[in-house]
């Protein structure tokens, strides 16, 4: 896929994840569509969670630009605190499952529906925490490793159906910014100390940089990650490794 000539959505395009892929795809030359729930002037309106925002938001995107070659499902939201196991309400399991999942499910199957004949990159964002057990925070985990199997299951349907569709997926370990502190404060009311602490897991002793993010997923939007399919590439400077 020639970026420069690449038509790609990005839910969630004004969070901090979001903005950098889509930065990153900008300075490339891409034409860049920003969806979120208020976008103001500078993107679509678009609710993930609801079919007919995606059917809307794809129609128009097609109508101004031709086409789709990539999507990158950055949508998402933390949930709000607490989220262990027996304080967790059912609001919140219920908000992150249809944000997280059913919003990326729907924006993979209407794509999909549309039966492409040309190159498609599809990009789910997930994290560590769908990878690794998160006792302080279980709907979000839960939520961002359903993430992970719907992406496997994507890829795999599109391949033995034949469509030109790669589907894979970014988990971020915690990043730089954004809710940084609010996920630190689901472990520790002492900022300091839950981030000392949290980086004592993380081999290279730093938090990872948004555009770092973006990079990976300029990866697999591009012909660099043209042989990748269902694969989840983690960005986590080593957390898990011990």
């Amino acid at each position: 896929m020639d970026v420069a000539t690449s038509v790609v959505v990005v839910t969630g395009g004004f969070g901090s994840l979001g903005d950098a892929i889509a930065r990153r795809a900008e300075r490339d030359g891409a034409t860049v569509v920003r969806t979120g729930r208020k976008p103001g002037h500078r993107g679509l309106a678009h609710d993930v969670r609801e079919a007919g925002s995606w059917t809307a938001v794809l129609d128009e995107v097609i109508e101004r630009h031709g086409r789709v070659d990539a999507l990158v499902n950055a949508a998402g939201q933390l949930g709000g605190v607490p989220q262990d196991v027996l304080s967790a309400s059912v609001r919140q399991w219920h908000d992150l499952m249809d944000t997280h999942v059913v919003g990326t499910w729907l924006g993979c199957a209407e794509l999909i529906r549309r039966r492409p004949d040309h190159p498609v990159s599809i990009v789910n964002v997930s994290s560590t925490a769908g990878l690794l057990a998160t006792p302080a925070m279980v709907p979000y985990g839960a939520a961002k490793a359903a993430v992970v199997h719907l992406t496997k299951s994507v890829a795999l349907y599109c391949a033995r159906s034949g469509l030109p569709v790669r589907c894979n997926a970014i988990a971020p370990a915690l990043v730089d910014g954004g809710v940084r502190d609010d996920v630190l404060s689901t472990v520790n009311d002492d900022p300091e100390q839950a981030l000392a602490a949290y980086l004592s897991r993380v081999p290279l002793g730093r938090l990872v940089d948004p555009e770092e993010v973006a990079d990976v997923a300029h990866q697999l939007i591009t012909a660099g990650g043209a042989s990748l399919t269902g694969q989840v590439l983690t960005v986590a400077g080593g957390l898990g490794l011990s």
